[in-house]
């Protein structure tokens, strides 16, 4: 990866509400959740994929930013259980 790498991530209406509500933001502007989400994204180090969604984790929580693929749109931000993970991995149920 090129050192002038960088990923262009905009953020759904619903997205950025999410983003608040769940990171516990809801007293900074707009601008500052996207700058403090654009960080937990590029400091974390958990991720995985399926046909139509990137999920990478905030900071390595169970807290997680789904981005669509075909425009890099995050569209909602939310807790996935180490069973949904599971499941999303392709692992069956018990």
């Amino acid at each position: 990866m090129s050192y002038y790498y960088r990923h262009n991530f905009s953020f759904s209406y619903h997205g950025l509400q999410r983003a608040k509500e769940r990171l516990k933001l809801k007293d900074k502007k707009d601008y500052e959740v996207k700058e403090i989400c654009l960080n937990h994204i590029r400091n974390s180090t958990k991720s995985f994929q399926d046909s139509r969604h990137v999920y990478i984790s905030a900071s390595n929580t169970n807290i997680y930013f789904v981005v669509e693929k075909n425009n890099n749109l995050i569209i909602t931000v939310t807790e996935i259980s180490a069973e949904k993970q599971w499941k999303m991995y392709g692992g069956s149920s018990w």
